[in-house]
């Protein structure tokens, strides 16, 4: 292979670098309000007796699993977008040194695919953690942090 169809190749997966970086984007900021909702709780806890601390220690649960769940995407996601560097090194090194990398491409392309499948299931059973917990009267959480931020103001 000739470097200038290397390059051309090249462009296919720097396409799927480009949809990683994406999907890193919204695994960040969904990470990111999960640990503004964490550092919220954190916050007012210290006010929460009985009932209403078993709700907010519960809804503090809830979002450890979630922030876990996308922490592992996130770790997942950035070890695909690497495996697509690999391949991209490896196939411009095939096309320098005239040796044939097919299999090793290949088989570094499988596992970037592996590795971000496993990162779009963690993702998605995020959003089902997250979905569930909204349609399983969650709402009687938001009501008791309504009513210990007013207590702080």
């Amino acid at each position: 292979m000739l470097i200038t169809e290397a390059m051309q190749t090249a462009v296919t997966p720097v396409f799927l670098l480009t949809g990683i970086g994406a999907l890193l984007n919204v695994m960040m900021s969904r990470l990111g309000r999960i640990k503004d909702r964490e550092r919220l709780i954190y916050s007012i806890i210290h006010k929460a007796t009985g009932d209403d601390y078993e709700l907010i220690n519960s809804a503090m649960k809830k979002l450890a699993k979630r922030s876990i769940l996308v922490s592992i995407g996130i770790w997942l996601s950035t070890g695909s977008a690497l495996f697509v560097c690999l391949v991209i090194i490896f196939m411009f090194l095939g096309a320098i040194t005239a040796v044939e990398i097919s299999k090793v491409v290949a088989t570094l392309f499988i596992i970037c695919m592996f590795l971000l499948a496993s990162s779009l299931l963690s993702l998605v059973y995020e959003v089902f953690l997250a979905t569930r917990t909204i349609h399983k009267n969650e709402a009687s959480s938001e009501v008791v942090i309504t009513k210990l931020r007013n207590q702080i103001k």
